[in-house]
């Protein structure tokens, strides 16, 4: 089951962008894949501070869990597709899906299907790290449009 839900993670996404207007969906790649630089830089940070600890992934994955390729990025897409242009709007949804993300899908969904056990880092702190992407995702998609 946990196999399962881990390639669902990893795959399915994708799909979701189907029905969206390709050209904006292109507009929003380059700040999907830099926030997936980002979150991968938290989790290579993370197994060396030892906050959490990959129990399983799909086989070609160590220590970055397979979301972090498929359910990230899209949800960032996501995101900026629907509240890019207004930014309050984008600032309030991500503080609202982060907090699902670090205080419902990681404790009651993630961990219990074994993605990961959170170990020196608690919930809060997840929420706070994921939470500190959110600015610099924005500048830099600001910054990407100037140019």
């Amino acid at each position: 089951m946990t196999q399962f839900v881990l390639w669902a993670t990893f795959i399915g996404p994708w799909f979701l962008l189907i029905p969206l207007d390709v050209k904006r969906v292109k507009q929003f790649l380059s700040v999907a894949f830099f926030t997936l630089v980002l979150t991968s830089i938290y989790w290579q940070t993370g197994e060396v501070y030892n906050w959490w600890t990959i129990k399983n992934n799909i086989f070609f994955l160590s220590s970055i869990s397979a979301f972090n390729y498929g359910f990230l990025p899209v949800v960032t897409i996501y995101i900026f597709y629907f509240t890019y242009s207004k930014p309050l709007l984008f600032f309030m949804v991500n503080i609202i899906l982060d907090a699902i993300q670090a205080f419902v899908i990681s404790p009651f969904i993630f961990e219990k299907l074994q993605f990961y056990k959170m170990d020196t880092m608690n919930n809060l702190g997840l929420f706070i790290i994921i939470l500190s992407l959110v600015p610099i995702i924005y500048f830099y998609q600001r910054w990407y449009d100037k140019s």
